[in-house]
């Protein structure tokens, strides 16, 4: 944080603590560096499938809230099928 993000702009009011951006930042390049390419797939479709789980839906009894639970739960068994994860 020291050498890239050196301005003010990275800084919450306090200027101590980084803010939302300076840590966006610092996790990209952390990504970049220590974690494999197939680790950071696996992570985005997790988090496509949590994105998915906290959802509130308009109306929960429509027949498209109910694909979308359905799609929603083919990615969750593929991803079990895919990486042997069991519960």
């Amino acid at each position: 944080m020291f050498d890239d993000l050196r301005e003010y702009r990275f800084y919450t009011s306090d200027m101590i603590h980084p803010n939302e951006t300076a840590i966006n930042y610092i996790w990209e390049q952390f990504k970049h560096v220590w974690i494999n390419g197939k680790t950071i797939a696996i992570q985005k479709e997790i988090d496509t499938i949590q994105k998915g789980l906290a959802h509130k839906p308009f109306n929960p009894n429509s027949e498209q809230h109910k694909k979308f639970l359905a799609d929603l739960q083919q990615k969750i068994t593929s991803l079990k099928n895919n990486y042997n994860i069991t519960f």
